[in-house]
């Protein structure tokens, strides 16, 4: 097991039951495109995944959050062997880097822009209009093509409703939801620098998040 004080991770492990759902939904002529070996997962909702790809006939590493899903290439593998060995060697370090410890993946850019000394607590605070923000950008969370989720907010009890907010290189930024799990996007928080990027928190952060709870299913 891998946990920390915030984001606890449970190892959960493929077992014999499982892949004989697996091969039953084979049997049925379901196509099965993912291969699952072990997984950690939390109370968030996301996943640190080991699996085959029969899509693009890899063993690698899926990283599973609410609204998105990315590979860590450095993962990638075409044969078991390898793969393994790979797992065995820096699984708990991919993992904490990835999801615990995330500064310890923050890029020369995203440090350069002043992302991660940023003081953001008056435009992202840790509670607004009953969402809960468990991403912030201190703790930002790379992904793929230069991209950072720098903030998450999501209603706990619910699990429907969430607020992403991502930077690329460029700083340009977008905003995304889901209600029922259909993303939306949302460009009234885009920004080319941090100072924008204040102004429009400022001013569009809560009415995005109260819009959010007024939605009807």
């Amino acid at each position: 097991m891998v946990a920390s004080a915030d984001w606890g991770f449970t190892l959960v492990a493929s077992n014999e039951s499982d892949y004989t759902v697996l091969l039953e939904r084979l049997i049925a002529g379901e196509e099965v495109l993912k291969v699952p070996i072990f997984h950690y997962q939390n109370n968030l909702g996301w996943r640190w995944s080991a699996l085959y790809d029969k899509e693009v006939e890899d063993y690698t590493v899926h990283i599973e959050m609410p609204l998105f899903s990315f590979v860590d290439i450095s993962f990638v593998r075409a044969d078991l062997e390898s793969f393994w060995k790979g797992l065995q060697d820096r699984c708990v370090k991919g993992l904490t880097n990835m999801l615990i410890e995330p500064a310890n993946n923050f890029t020369f850019t995203y440090r350069r822009r002043g992302i991660p000394d940023w003081d953001f607590s008056e435009v992202m605070p840790k509670e607004l209009e009953g969402f809960i923000c468990d991403v912030d950008p201190a703790h930002g969370i790379r992904m793929i093509n230069g991209s950072f989720i720098i903030g998450e907010y999501r209603k706990m009890d619910e699990c429907t409703d969430y607020c992403y907010i991502i930077t690329n290189y460029v700083m340009s930024t977008l905003q995304s939801f889901v209600i029922k799990n259909y993303p939306e996007i949302d460009h009234h928080l885009d920004a080319k620098n941090l100072v924008d990027l204040t102004a429009v928190l400022r001013e569009h952060l809560g009415p995005i998040l109260k819009g959010l709870n007024e939605r009807v299913d």
